[in-house]
């Protein structure tokens, strides 16, 4: 071959264009797969590479916890398009989670290979230059139908029985990605410092001080509080009587409202705690600590005024199924120096940090 017929060869080839990549958009972590390894992955699977103007691919991956990772994919085929949300452990079975996608789109978008059997253009014409045969001539086998849209055109041979071995440049079969599990929803948390008022449990009105932490569920909420009830003192039969008290409690609430922006949770518990108690007077100096315990139920309403921190406010009533009453001898008989009240209401104010809501 001559000096010009080579050049003109190299020519020709140069001309021809590569698929374009340019309808690809992926964007990922630095440690993830790029957009090279995406495509590589895809003609490995099919066996070809994407033809210009087939598809529109968009992928966002992101990282949305520890070995936890989100690819948004929106492709379109043809005028039909798609999108996909799709969650994996590592990035790498993320890819191959896309590259499955986005096989199996463009595969159901498959048209025959022209020159195949299911192409129109495939059906011969007669032709009308040709002189008729002087003997009937048997007709030719129809040919088979082809496994594959890019197979070379069939020769007239008959289909083998058996599976058709893969053709020449095909990828080997690969195994599929493993699923994906679902994400688990998992709560969210809190922490509130709030003051407080309460009538009923001491001797007089009195304020205090409560700290407050739980696990926050889309419409309930759990609730631990730590509470202390500064102390008062009365005067009982010339015996100052001084009492103070210290608890904890468990509640569960439902969440009412838009917890975006306001909140109304309505709660049922039960509070456990002490009562100490001190008594000066004829008597000499007495101390003893009385048992509390309680059932309550209130209702609170809590104000966002950042994504993370809310204003928060609580009316309880308690109801006592044991108290510390304090008895005391004096000359032979027992004198009742503190009862505590069978019922009691508690106002709560404070503010209340979000760790996060459920998801």
């Amino acid at each position: 071959m001559s000096g010009v017929s080579v050049l003109l060869l190299l020519g020709a080839l140069a001309q021809v264009p590569e698929p374009p990549a340019d309808h690809v958009t992926w964007s990922a972590p630095a440690r993830c797969p790029g957009r090279d390894a995406l495509l590589a992955e895809v003609v490995a699977r099919r066996g070809r590479a994407l033809e210009p103007g087939q598809a529109r691919i968009v992928g966002r991956a992101t990282v949305v916890g520890p070995r936890r990772y989100r690819l948004d994919l929106d492709l379109e085929v043809r005028g039909r398009r798609d999108s996909r949300t799709l969650f994996a452990h590592s990035c790498e079975a993320l890819v191959d989670a896309a590259v499955l996608v986005i096989t199996l789109a463009l595969d159901a978008d498959r048209e025959p290979a022209p020159g195949s059997p299911e192409s129109p253009s495939s059906e011969p014409t007669p032709d009308a230059t040709v002189p008729e045969p002087a003997a009937p001539v048997e007709p030719a086998p129809e040919p088979a139908a082809l496994p594959i849209a890019d197979a070379p055109p069939s020769t007239g041979a008959p289909a083998p029985s058996g599976p058709l071995a893969p053709t020449h440049g095909a990828a080997p079969a690969r195994e599929l990605a493993p699923p994906i599990p679902a994400p688990r929803r998992r709560p969210g948390g809190f922490l509130r410092l709030h003051g407080l008022a309460e009538i009923g449990a001491l001797p007089g009105p009195t304020g205090g001080v409560g700290l407050a932490g739980g696990l926050l569920w889309s419409r309930f909420r759990l609730e631990l509080h730590a509470t202390y009830l500064a102390p008062r003192t009365a005067d009982r039969s010339g015996t100052e009587v001084r009492a103070s008290l210290v608890a904890g409690a468990a509640l569960g609430c439902v969440r009412l409202g838009d917890r975006r922006v306001f909140e109304l949770p309505l709660c049922l518990g039960l509070e456990a705690g002490g009562i100490p108690l001190a008594a000066d007077g004829p008597v000499g100096h007495k101390a003893a600590v009385g048992r509390w315990l309680a059932g309550t139920v209130g209702v609170g309403a809590a104000v966002r005024v950042h994504p993370r921190v809310a204003l928060f406010a609580m009316l309880q009533g308690l109801a006592a199924f044991q108290r510390g009453t304090f008895v005391v001898r004096r000359g032979g008989t027992d004198v009742v120096l503190f009862d505590p009240g069978v019922a009691s209401a508690r106002l709560a104010l404070g503010v209340e940090v979000r760790l996060g809501e459920s998801r």
